[in-house]
């Protein structure tokens, strides 16, 4: 997993699949207790891995 930042500064993180070339979006590193995102916890932005820091 990699850490990213919105554009509004808070944190994502990010895990690649690559068997299916998509990537997962959570709100923290550990996936047990992490919720998936589909927007920004801070900001509601939609998150797209080219629009990340």
């Amino acid at each position: 997993m990699q850490q990213r930042f919105c554009s509004c500064g808070a944190s994502v993180w990010v895990r690649y699949l690559f068997n299916s070339w998509h990537t997962v979006f959570f709100n923290t590193a550990d996936d047990e207790s992490s919720a998936l995102l589909a927007r920004c916890p801070c900001c509601g932005s939609k998150l797209d891995i080219n629009s990340l820091r």
